[in-house]
């Protein structure tokens, strides 16, 4: 069952798109802003008949979507972490090392990791350049020594640290934090 939360109002002095809507029409506005509408819509009948097609009613809404997003950046309404799509992103090596990743990378996104690697084999500092940029929070490094030891190193970029561990270990750390 619907529970409307927000109060409806009847007003019979609404004027919208009085060249086609024909019927009830309805404006969304929000609470406490001084603001146009946010939405706004209505009933037409054979408004199709103007593009060939005689006969058909219909109900048609819009949405503002400028406003929208202006309402919601003046009230800080998008969630912090908006920009940040990616949890980790693997450090491309190339060779042996960048196979090793695709297989940790594959692993990582069926526990739900949204993590990557880097499109090709560069400096390291590129790398974590671009991680930077995308504002990724960790950078996980797969190189020879990890490889032969079967463990990872994983770099908070927030505040440097890094920690070498399983990659069990590593894959539950991350897990646990995936919003």
């Amino acid at each position: 069952m619907l529970e409307i939360k927000s109060p409806v109002e009847l007003d019979l002095t609404l004027a919208r798109g009085l060249d086609y809507y024909t019927g009830t029409i309805i404006e969304v506005n929000a609470q406490k802003q001084k603001m146009g509408s946010l939405c706004g819509g209505g009933r037409y009948d054979d408004l199709t008949g103007v593009f060939g097609l005689n006969g058909v009613s219909g109900v048609g809404v819009s949405f503002g979507a400028e406003r929208i997003y202006d309402l919601m950046e003046e009230n800080q309404l998008f969630p912090k972490n908006l920009d940040q799509t990616v949890k980790v992103m693997l450090v491309n090596f190339g060779g042996e090392e960048e196979t090793a990743a695709i297989h940790t990378l594959v692993k990582m996104r069926k526990k739900g990791i949204r993590a990557e690697l880097y499109p090709k084999a560069a400096k390291i500092k590129k790398q974590m350049s671009y991680a930077n940029a995308r504002n990724i929070p960790h950078v996980a490094i797969l190189g020879k020594d990890e490889m032969e030891n079967n463990s990872i190193t994983l770099k908070n970029m927030q505040d440097g640290t890094q920690e070498t561990t399983t990659i069990e270990n590593t894959l539950q750390k991350l897990s646990l934090s995936t919003p």
